[in-house]
């Protein structure tokens, strides 16, 4: 699972503070549920966090990856909640217009724009860092617009 922690300041501007990946090692679910649980929470208590925004539910075709995926959102979620209290949640065709300018942009165009809105020359890896590099993007355009 990517993350990634921005700073914003009051004009709206923000900074990366950190950006990477919890991975699981495990291939029992209910070791892979620990591992992400456990990940997290070093995120959320090595920084001061004011707010979370994540990508909302999409579709897949196949029933067992939805439900896996849906286990998996549910232990971030409530991690979230016992944390921070509330969340953001934002479609990936809300970020993909946001970060593009087109909500059927592929993953490599995404990353590209998220280097370039951010200054960073090389190329991140895997996509789930820029991803995630583009919700937090995404939630602080919606954070200005909100001022």
């Amino acid at each position: 699972m990517g993350y990634c922690l921005l700073s914003v300041n009051q004009r709206g501007s923000y900074s990366l503070v950190e950006a990477g990946v919890i991975k699981m090692k495990s291939l029992v679910i209910q070791e892979q549920l620990k591992e992400l649980s456990d990940g997290l929470d070093i995120v959320l208590k090595s920084h001061k966090i004011d707010e979370v925004a994540i990508e909302n539910i999409f579709f897949a075709h196949n029933p067992k990856t939805v439900l896996k995926l849906a286990q998996f959102r549910g232990a971030i979620l409530l991690k979230i909640t016992q944390n921070i209290g509330y969340f953001y949640e934002y479609s990936p065709l809300e970020v993909k217009k946001a970060i593009t300018g087109n909500g059927k942009s592929s993953k490599e165009q995404v990353a590209f724009m998220v280097r370039r809105l951010l200054g960073i020359k090389q190329e991140i890896k895997p996509y789930d860092i820029t991803d995630a590099m583009a919700i937090a993007i995404t939630h602080s355009q919606r954070l200005k617009s909100r001022r």
